[in-house]
């Protein structure tokens, strides 16, 4: 095991991983990281917690949008989510960083 300790948002966190694991926690705390900035230059943000929240929940949104493809019961590939629902949603959460 291995001690990595990973800064997100300003806040440091010790992590224990595998050798692994490492390299994939790196790049995600960088994805957070980047995610965090690029919010905070695109918006009026300045509260940790909402900063952290939303990138949270916009790159969950994104890792939706760019999973392969499921098969649906009738043998036909489709999306996990409809286009229009996760544009629906990005916009609403767009429209809640700017009040």
């Amino acid at each position: 095991m291995e001690t990595l300790e990973i800064t997100i948002g300003g806040r440091t966190y010790p992590l224990t991983l595998s050798p692994e694991e490492v390299q994939a926690v790196r790049e995600a705390a960088a994805a957070v990281e980047k995610q965090i900035s690029d919010l905070k230059r695109q918006y009026a943000i300045t509260d940790r917690i909402d900063l952290m929240a939303m990138a949270a929940l916009q790159i969950a949104v994104q890792s939706k949008t760019q999973k392969p493809l499921n098969v649906t019961s009738s043998g036909e590939p489709g999306p996990d989510w409809p286009q229009g629902d996760i544009d629906s949603l990005l916009q609403r959460i767009h429209d809640a960083l700017d009040r």
